[in-house]
């Protein structure tokens, strides 16, 4: 996807963005699905450091400085939009235990030019 993006100097390159999913344990295989603790941080800081060049200083001080799990899944969905994937998350509840569950996937918004134009008038 070119042209003119708000979070980077450059998109990272999808090997860069393999390698840093791969850094915190979250698997390369697509469609792949994980929770919030299968993000392993100890390895974030290297992962931060492989993505620090392309993220607009400004940017990257706000989300790349003290990365959680959270934070992670927000970077993810940054790294990957760009390259036609998205992060998305489905919330259930199992004996009274609510748990989340994310899903990087082919995103299917992405996949094609639109059909028919789309106008809008502020009259």
């Amino acid at each position: 996807m070119e042209g003119h993006n708000p979070l980077f100097r450059n998109i990272p390159p999808w090997e860069t963005v393999l390698k840093v999913l791969s850094m915190v344990k979250i698997s390369t295989s697509f469609p792949t699905t994980f929770q919030r603790q299968d993000i392993q941080l100890a390895e974030s800081i290297h992962a931060v450091a492989e993505l620090e060049p392309y993220y607009i200083p400004c940017k990257a001080k706000r989300f790349l400085e003290h990365t959680d799990e959270s934070r992670w899944i927000t970077i993810f969905r940054h790294i990957l939009l760009p390259h036609g994937y998205s992060v998305t998350s489905k919330e259930t509840t199992r004996q009274g235990k609510k748990a989340i569950f994310y899903t990087i996937e082919r995103s299917t918004a992405l996949a094609g030019p639109l059909k028919q134009a789309i106008y809008v008038n502020f009259s």
